[in-house]
C-alpha cells in the first residue's frame, strides 16, 4: 500500500458491545458522510473520560471497505475483551454512511469534544485537529491505525495543508504522552506499509510505550473456508477454499458475526521486501520482515513493553480468541498465526510454525519471511541494523528513491553492494520471547 497514511479521517465510531448490533433506523441512514459519527451502544454519546480504544481508518483510495473492515474486526475483539471500555473509530470520508451502517452504528449528534474540535471539523481533518481530538481522551488504552502509509508519517487528507501526521512534524504530538491509561498496558499499532521505518520507533520514544509497525508493505487478509487467514489476492489460498460467510474462529463459541458486517478482515505485512511507490525501482527496499515489529525505546522497569505486546496480541483477529487466562498452547497457536502467513501450499504454514518454535527453543537462526529469507531485517526493540536511504530534495524524501542498506554503507556506494545476507536472524526469536514473557506477567505466574 503505497502513499502516505490516512487521507481524510472523517467518521467517528465508538463501539461498546458487539451484542448491541441492530438495524440502523431511517433517521440515521439519512446522515451524510460528513455528519457520520457513530456508536455501537445506541446512545450516540462519547465519554472522553472513559477508558478508550481508538481505531483510525485512513486513506482508503482503491481499497474499498477493507481498511474499515480490518478496523471493525479488531474492534469486535476489543468489545469482547473489555466490555466496560469505550471503543472509538475515526473513519475516512471515502467510506459511505451505508457501509458503516452495516456494522450497526448509531449516529452521534451531540458534540463530544468541547471547544477544541467540532464534529464538522472531522469532515476535513488536519494534523492539528486530530491531535486536538485525541487529546480530549484522558484514558487511552490503545491506538490502531489502518490505511495507506509511508515510512515517514500519516496522510490525513489527499490534499490541502497540515494533512501529514508524523512525530517529526511540529504537531505537538508529545501532548498525548499523558493521555494514555498506564494501568491498562497501553500500546499503539500502525497497520499499513512501512510504519516501522521511522514512525513506530520515534513514537515509542516520544510516548514511552510499545509501538508497532511494518518493515515492508502491508496487505489485507480474509478468513477462508478452511479456517485460516490468507492474503485476499487471487492465488494466495489453497485450491478449493472460499471466503467465509461468518467468522467462527476469532470470537469463540456463541459469537459468529457475519463477514458482510466487517468481521473477517485483518491487515498483515507481506512476506517479502517492499517494492511499492517509495522503493527504488532498481532494487526495491532490499530487506523486509513479515510481521508487525514492536519498538520499546524507553526505560522499562515495569516490563510495560512485554505486557503491552501481549495485550495487543489478545485483540489480534486470529484462529481463536485468547486473553490473559489463555493456555500456553492457545497462545502459541495465535503467535504462529501472527508470525507465519498462509499460502496456497498448506505445508508452508505448518513448516513455518514448526520452525518458529524450534528456533525459539534452540536459538537457531530463523525468519518466517517466505521470499528472500536471507534478507530479513535484524532488529532489537530500539532500532534495526539496516538504515533507510532515500534521495532528499529540499528536505523531503522522494518517492521511487528509497532502499534499505547496511548501517556501514557510504553514500557513494551502490545499494546493491550494501546488501549483506542476514545470517543471524534472531529478531523473530526475541520478538516471540517478549510476547510470551508479557503473557506470563499478565497471567500472574
Amino acid at each position: 500500500m503505497a502513499r502516505s497514511f490516512f487521507a481524510g479521517l472523517a467518521l467517528l465510531l465508538p463501539i461498546f458491545a458487539v451484542a448491541c448490533a441492530t438495524e440502523v433506523d431511517g433517521d440515521e441512514s439519512d446522515a451524510t458522510e460528513d455528519q457520520l459519527v457513530a456508536t455501537f451502544d445506541k446512545t450516540g454519546k462519547i465519554d472522553v473520560a472513559k477508558t478508550t480504544h481508538l481505531l483510525l481508518v485512513g486513506d482508503s483510495d482503491e481499497l474499498g471497505e477493507l481498511p474499515l473492515y480490518a478496523a471493525s474486526t479488531r474492534a469486535r475483539r476489543y468489545a469482547q475483551l473489555y466490555p466496560n471500555d469505550q471503543i472509538v473509530l475515526f473513519v475516512t470520508k471515502d467510506v459511505s454512511s451505508s457501509t458503516v451502517a452495516r456494522t450497526s452504528a448509531t449516529v452521534v449528534r451531540q458534540e463530544p469534544f468541547g471547544n477544541a474540535v467540532a464534529l464538522a471539523d472531522l469532515s476535513r481533518l488536519t494534523g492539528p485537529k486530530l491531535v486536538a481530538a485525541l487529546d480530549r481522551f484522558s484514558r487511552i488504552a490503545s491506538i490502531d491505525f489502518f490505511g495507506h502509509s509511508s515510512p515517514f508519517g500519516a496522510l490525513l487528507e489527499s490534499s490541502g495543508d497540515d494533512r501529514v501526521l508524523a512525530p517529526s512534524l511540529p504537531l505537538n504530538m508529545s501532548v498525548l504522552k499523558d493521555n494514555f491509561a498506564r494501568d491498562m498496558n497501553p500500546y499503539v499499532t500502525f497497520n499499513g506499509c512501512n510504519g516501522a521505518a521511522h514512525v513506530a520507533p520515534e513514537l515509542s520514544r516520544l510516548w514511552q510505550l510499545p509501538v508497532s509497525g511494518a518493515l515492508t508493505g502491508s496487505n489485507f487478509q480474509e478468513l477462508m473456508s478452511d479456517g485460516r487467514w490468507y492474503f485476499n489476492d487471487e492465488g494466495f489460498s489453497p485450491p478449493g477454499t472460499t471466503r467465509s460467510a461468518k467468522n467462527e474462529k476469532s470470537f469463540g463459541p456463541g459469537s459468529t458475526p457475519s463477514c458482510g458486517a466487517g468481521a473477517c478482515v485483518r491487515m498483515k505485512p507481506q512476506d517479502s521486501p517492499y517494492r511499492g511507490v517509495w522503493a527504488s525501482p532498481a532494487t526495491g527496499f532490499q530487506y523486509g520482515l513479515g510481521y508487525y515489529k514492536f519498538f520499546c525505546d524507553y526505560a522499562d522497569p515495569q516490563n510495560t513493553c512485554a505486557k503491552g505486546m501481549a495485550e495487543s496480541l489478545y485483540s489480534f483477529p486470529s484462529i481463536k480468541p485468547i486473553d490473559k487466562s489463555a493456555s500456553d498452547a492457545d497462545m502459541k497457536d495465535v503467535l504462529a498465526d501472527f508470525f507465519c502467513s498462509g499460502s496456497k501450499d498448506p505445508a508452508w504454514f505448518d513448516g513455518c510454525k514448526t520452525g518458529l518454535f524450534a528456533a525459539a527453543a534452540t536459538g537457531a537462526a530463523f525468519s518466517p519471511m517466505r521470499s528472500q529469507n536471507d534478507y530479513t531485517h535484524e532488529c532489537d526493540f530500539k532500532s534495526c541494523q539496516q538504515k533507510l536511504r532515500c534521495k532528499v530534495v529540499g528536505g523531503t524524501p522522494q518517492k521511487k528513491s528509497c532502499v534499505w542498506v547496511s548501517a556501514a554503507c557510504r553514500d557513494d556506494q551502490s545499494a546493491e553492494s550494501c546488501r549483506p545476507k542476514n545470517a543471524v536472524k534472531q529478531t523473530t526469536n526475541k520478538e516471540l520471547a517478549r510476547y510470551l514473557e508479557g503473557h506470563k506477567l499478565l497471567r500472574g505466574r
